[in-house]
C-alpha cells in the first residue's frame, strides 16, 4: 500500500502528436536527475500515462504521490523549472488537480 498522503493528477495537452513526443523525449534526458531530486524531497510515484481514449487529442496524464503536502510543496520549484523547460519546445496546456488521499483500495 502506498504511503502517499497527497496526490495530484495532471493533464498536458499537446497540439501534434510530434509536440507531444519531444515532450517525453526531453523529460527522458533529464529524468534520472530529476527524479532523485524529488525522491529526497517527498515524491513517492511518479507516472506518465499516454491517454489513448481521446481521438485526435494528443494528451498525456501525469500522477504524482507525495509523503505529505509539505513534500508536495518542496518539490513545486524543480516541476516548475520543468514544465517552463516543456513550454518553450511545445505548446502545452496543463490542467492540474490536488486531492487529499480520503482512502486508498489495492
Amino acid at each position: 500500500m502506498s504511503d502517499a498522503k497527497l496526490i495530484n493528477y495532471s493533464t498536458a495537452d499537446f497540439a501534434t502528436k510530434s509536440d507531444m513526443e519531444l515532450a517525453l523525449y526531453k523529460w527522458k534526458e533529464v529524468r534520472n536527475k530529476i527524479m532523485q531530486e524529488l525522491k529526497a524531497k517527498g515524491l513517492r510515484r511518479f507516472t506518465i500515462l499516454r491517454i489513448w481514449n481521446k481521438e485526435g487529442i494528443f494528451r498525456l496524464g501525469y500522477l504524482f504521490e507525495y509523503r505529505d503536502e509539505s513534500a508536495y510543496k518542496d518539490c513545486q520549484e524543480i516541476w516548475q523549472e520543468q514544465e517552463s523547460n516543456v513550454q518553450e519546445n511545445a505548446p502545452v496546456k496543463i490542467f492540474a488537480n490536488r486531492g487529499i488521499v480520503l482512502e486508498d483500495n489495492y
